[in-house]
């Protein structure tokens, strides 16, 4: 049975070193998939561009017009213009600091998401602990405050598990689903991305097949808020977080694979020979 098309879409701004990294390790892990590659520009000026014209196994597309102050919204349109683009069945975000390390790194997704034609989202998700007598007084204080909403007829019925949603730094779409129904990664309920984009799929009447972010890092790795750390305009507001993210991309860069990466120059060249 032959592998579905799958279509990954990845916004870049200015940061070659993560996107040099993002798809050598797409292209080094990917033999076994049909997979295409959109990466969609918003407005980069430095030789990052350049390095991105240069590959002719991705699709390139330049929004000129985009500046880095527009984010997160041109995150969001980058990924809407993907899905219109895209020919896969199937339709990856991606953020530009995911790290691929494994040959089965799409298995996960598939499995679930070919489980039921019903099942549009697939991904990582996970519950924060939260301190147990916090839990318990926001219990009690929320249900009383929710009761009395109920009696006077302000309180809607909330039927979807809002942490129950893929992560949208690595997730996966059905893409006639997302189509069919003119969603949007674009906030329309108060967040956008992968939050956004899930509440439309559950209230279209699909269904989401969720992973445990375990087999997630088991076949990725994703810095979080990485650009923050090669960045300058993209700093984060607090220092120590900051401090923290600049800490772990420094000791990614001395990992040795992806030293091998970095110093695997075949992998920018055209596809290589079946």
């Amino acid at each position: 049975m032959s592998s579905p098309r799958v279509t990954i879409c990845i916004p870049h701004w200015q940061v070659q070193d993560y996107m040099r990294l993002c798809l050598r390790s797409i292209r080094k892990h990917s033999d076994n998939y049909d997979v295409e590659v959109i990466v969609v520009d918003n407005g980069s000026k430095d030789e990052s561009l350049d390095y991105l014209r240069g590959l002719d196994w991705i699709r390139l597309i330049e929004r000129p017009e985009e500046v880095h102050t527009n984010w997160p919204k041109n995150v969001f349109t980058a990924w809407n213009l993907g899905l219109k683009e895209a020919t896969g069945e199937y339709y990856v975000t991606m953020h530009s600091d995911v790290f691929l390390k494994r040959d089965d790194w799409l298995d996960p997704f598939l499995r679930e998401i070919q489980k039921s034609d019903e099942i549009a989202a697939t991904g990582a998700w996970k519950l924060v602990m939260e301190n147990p007598l916090y839990a318990w007084q926001k219990q009690v204080v929320g249900y009383a405050s929710g009761r009395i909403k109920q009696l006077v007829g302000l309180k809607k019925e909330i039927k979807w598990k809002q942490g129950h949603y893929p992560r949208d730094y690595c997730a996966m779409y059905r893409r006639d689903a997302l189509l069919k129904h003119d969603m949007t990664f674009l906030p329309i309920y108060g967040q956008g991305g992968g939050y956004s984009i899930a509440k439309q799929i559950w209230d279209a009447g699909y269904q989401m097949g969720m992973f445990s972010v375990r087999e997630m890092d088991r076949v990725l790795y994703h810095v979080a808020h990485g650009t923050a750390a090669v960045a300058p305009e993209k700093k984060l507001n607090h220092s120590r977080a900051q401090k923290k993210v600049e800490r772990k991309v420094e000791d990614l860069f001395q990992e040795k694979w992806i030293h091998k990466l970095a110093a695997d120059d075949s992998l920018d060249a055209n596809r290589r020979a079946a």
